[in-house]
């Protein structure tokens, strides 16, 4: 998202005199094939460059075919070829048109920002001034190298006074982890990312979050970079293999991109499905679920506080029965995938229901 801020460094530079003179404390011709004046259709002054034009100002360089500048619009045109340097940036774009008065910027047509690592890619962008507020539509894209991460939308705005960039419409983190095997996406209407005091993705409406096994999808979530934790609110649900969790708030742990921890917070819910074809569905419940991913598969469950379980237990592949417990504190451990024992603590109450059991059983709470 930094790189509207960049263009905007760029683009703020140019800024012409009227009568474009060949030295200006403000903007230096360094050389252009052409150099001549002309009116246009309606009578207004204009000053045309052609050929090899370049055009410094302080620190910016500035080049392009062809470089229009109208005196009563005060309205400079770049075409052709257009780059303006600074320093290791670099601002490519079809045209460029900057309105004096107004300190406005527009770039159009294969708009690309460079820097050490980082690009933004767009066919639109305007800048304005005064303000350092930026604009980009059509493909937007940003790249940052450095942490490996892509963001693609309809259109963004860069907002300095509010230290953030917005992009909506389509919008679409993603991140790939340092092995470059398996990637982090993240999908929204909007997304907002932050830039200090910590770098940080905020998603809302219709979130989708997909890495490795799991899915998630709420209508608000915080990526926090440096943590490599996302948090995820309002009707939060993942799908790890075949277990499904949800309750009021989630937190997703990862450590060098690899899913480690699910945390699920308020009416904590995990559900997976022992047969469909019966009906047979395991549940867990508490006010907090906490979920172990080793090798990404869930190690262990545990719920806390108020914890309950229904369990279908099995001995290798032969079913062994139902078995139902409430307590502090129940926690699941599962090997390859499937479950291979409870441990429950703490006010422990408990059914035991054999596979040849012909009473009834409460499965539903």
């Amino acid at each position: 998202m930094r790189y509207l801020f960049i263009l905007a460094s760029l683009i703020g530079c140019l800024s012409f005199s009227a009568n474009l003179p060949a030295q200006s404390s403000r903007l230096e011709l360094i050389h252009a094939d052409v150099n001549r004046g002309q009116l246009s259709q309606d009578l207004e002054e204009l000053r045309v460059l052609e050929g090899n034009v370049h055009v410094r100002q302080d620190t910016t360089e500035i080049f392009c075919d062809l470089a229009t500048y109208y005196s009563r619009q005060q309205k400079l045109v770049l075409e052709g070829n257009v780059r303006i340097h600074r320093g290791p940036e670099v601002l490519y774009a079809q045209t460029v048109t900057y309105y004096e008065n107004r300190k406005l910027a527009i770039s159009q047509g294969n708009v690309r920002v460079l820097r050490p690592g980082q690009e933004m890619r767009s066919q639109y962008l305007e800048y304005y001034y005064d303000t350092d507020r930026a604009f980009a539509k059509t493909n937007l894209l940003l790249i940052d190298e450095d942490s490996r991460a892509r963001v693609s939308a309809a259109e963004g705005e860069y907002i300095p006074q509010e230290n953030r960039s917005r992009v909506e419409k389509n919008a679409h983190f993603w991140q790939v982890d340092s092995s470059g095997s398996d990637t982090l996406h993240i999908y929204a209407r909007l997304m907002e990312y932050f830039f200090a005091p910590e770098r940080k993705a905020v998603a809302r409406d219709s979130v989708r979050i997909l890495r490795g096994d799991l899915t998630a999808r709420c209508d608000s979530a915080v990526y926090w970079l440096d943590k490599e934790q996302v948090f995820l609110e309002i009707d939060p649900r993942a799908w790890q293999q075949n277990n499904e969790l949800f309750g009021r708030q989630m937190e997703l742990d990862l450590a060098g991109m690899e899913l480690r921890k699910i945390t699920v917070r308020g009416q904590a819910h995990a559900v997976s499905v022992e047969d469909s074809a019966v009906q047979k569905v395991n549940r867990l419940t508490g006010q907090e679920i906490i979920g172990f991913i080793v090798n990404r598969k869930i190690d262990q469950l545990w719920a806390i506080n108020n914890a309950r379980s229904r369990y279908y237990l099995k001995d290798q592949e032969s079913e062994q029965g139902f078995n139902v417990a409430s307590a502090d504190t129940i926690r699941l451990f599962f090997k390859e995938g499937e479950l291979d024992h409870i441990n429950v603590r703490g006010g422990a109450q408990g059914i035991f229901y054999p596979v040849d059991y012909k009473g009834s059983i409460e499965t539903e709470y």
